[in-house]
């Protein structure tokens, strides 16, 4: 089976992104993106997760337990997904007026349930 640092550097180059793309995508430097191709050091398990939503796998494919993926997302969802973690407070608001979601505040962050 593959290696974590494997499937890293094959997903990256996947998404056609360099090493400063990928770090800027995850808030880390460049510098820990190429330890964690060349194998030298392991992200801690934040990181993993983010890394696992980021390319829409899932984690034990992301660190070599699997051989096989299943996405999570679709590309539509995880566009859609990804604008609205983007948007502001007042556009996310208005994303659950239209879909009929409550939006509940918790310690800083939002969840959405259903009403």
């Amino acid at each position: 089976m593959r290696q974590f640092n494997q499937i890293l550097q094959t997903l990256r180059i996947e998404r056609q992104w360099t090493q400063d793309q990928l770090a800027e995508a995850l808030g880390i430097t460049k510098q820990a993106v190429s330890h964690y191709e060349r194998g030298t050091r392991y992200p801690k398990p934040e990181l993993l997760e983010a890394i696992s939503d980021l390319f829409n796998v899932d984690m034990d494919y992301l660190t070599g337990r699997s051989s096989e993926t299943t996405r999570l997302l679709t590309d539509e969802e995880l566009r859609v997904l990804n604008a609205y973690r983007a948007a502001s407070n007042d556009k996310k608001e208005s994303v659950c007026d239209i879909l009929h979601i409550k939006r509940e505040l918790d310690g800083g962050s939002s969840a959405a349930s259903a009403m």
